[in-house]
C-alpha cells in the first residue's frame, strides 16, 4: 500500500529507529546495570534483574499511554535494593540512567540529514514528536545536535517535557500547533504502528513508517505508506527523488 500526500505543509518525525538508531544497547544498558551495582551495592544479577523490572515497569506505563521515566525507575532501583534513600545516590543513579546512551552514542538512520535538509529547502516544515524512556529529552536534543540533525527541526515533541507520550494525539498537536500546521496538511514518519500510525491517524494526520531501522510487525493497522528509508518519503511529497 502506497499513498502519496498533496499540498503537505509539515512533517513530523519519530526519533528513535526513524532518525535515530543505538550504536549498542547492550552497552548502555551495562552501564545502567553496572552503576546500580556501584551506587547500591547489589551484585551484577541483582543489579540487571532490577535494572529489568524497572524497564518492565516504564514499557507497562508507555503501553497504557502513561510516562514511568528515568528517574522514577531509578527510585524504583533504589526502594528495591532496601537503600535508606538518600538523595544524592538517587540522583546519581538517574542521572547515569540518563546518560548512558550519551556515552555508548548514536547514529543518524539513513538519509535521515538529507531529508530533513531536503524538506527545509522545500519549504516544508519539520518537528520532532519523540517518546523518551531511558533517555530524556534533553539527552536526546545534545545528540541530535551533535549529529547535526537538531538544527533542521523546529520543534521537539518530548514525551517527558509535553506530559504525554504517543499515541495520545495531544503531543502530536503540540508539535504541529508549533508549526502553524493543520492535521489534515501534515504527515507524520515514524516506525511503530501503535504509538506513531495509530496516533497520529487519530488527530487526522497521514503516516508513513520507516522500517529500514526497525521493521514494526506488529498485526496493527498499516500506515498509508511504507518506506524503506527516509529519502523515500520525497516523492511521496512530490518533491525530487535523492540520486541512488
Amino acid at each position: 500500500m502506497t499513498r502519496t500526500f498533496d499540498d503537505v505543509r509539515a512533517v513530523t518525525f519519530d526519533c528513535w529507529g526513524t532518525l535515530i538508531r543505538d550504536r549498542d544497547m547492550q552497552a548502555a544498558m551495562a552501564r545502567r546495570e553496572e552503576a546500580i551495582t556501584r551506587l547500591l551495592g547489589v551484585d551484577a544479577p541483582r543489579a540487571k534483574a532490577l535494572l529489568e523490572e524497572a524497564w518492565d515497569r516504564h514499557h507497562d506505563a508507555w503501553t497504557s499511554v502513561a510516562t514511568f521515566g528515568p528517574g522514577r525507575m531509578a527510585s524504583f532501583c533504589v526502594e528495591q535494593a532496601g537503600d535508606p534513600g538518600d538523595e544524592r545516590t538517587l540522583a546519581e543513579l538517574t542521572l547515569e540512567f540518563e546518560e548512558a546512551t550519551l556515552e555508548t552514542g548514536v547514529d543518524a538512520t539513513s538519509g535521515a540529514g538529507e531529508t530533513l535538509r531536503t524538506l527545509e529547502v522545500a519549504g516544508i516544515r519539520r518537528a520532532l514528536v519523540c517518546d523518551t524512556g531511558m533517555t530524556p529529552g534533553r539527552v536526546v536534543r545534545a545528540m541530535l545536535r551533535q549529529l547535526e540533525l537538531e538544527p533542521h527541526l523546529e520543534f521537539l515533541a518530548f514525551s517527558d517535557e509535553v506530559g504525554v507520550p504517543k499515541p495520545n494525539p495531544e503531543i502530536f498537536a503540540k508539535a504541529l500547533a508549533e508549526l502553524g500546521a493543520k492535521p489534515e496538511d501534515a504527515v507524520h514518519v515514524g516506525d511503530l504502528k501503535r504509538t506513531d500510525v495509530h496516533g497520529a491517524r487519530a488527530l487526522g494526520m497521514g503516516t508513513v513508517r520507516v522500517r529500514g531501522a526497525h521493521d514494526d510487525r506488529a498485526d496493527l493497522p498499516e500506515a498509508d505508506a511504507v518506506v524503506e528509508v527516509l529519502p523515500e518519503l520525497l516523492p511521496l511529497l512530490g518533491l525530487p527523488a535523492m540520486p541512488a
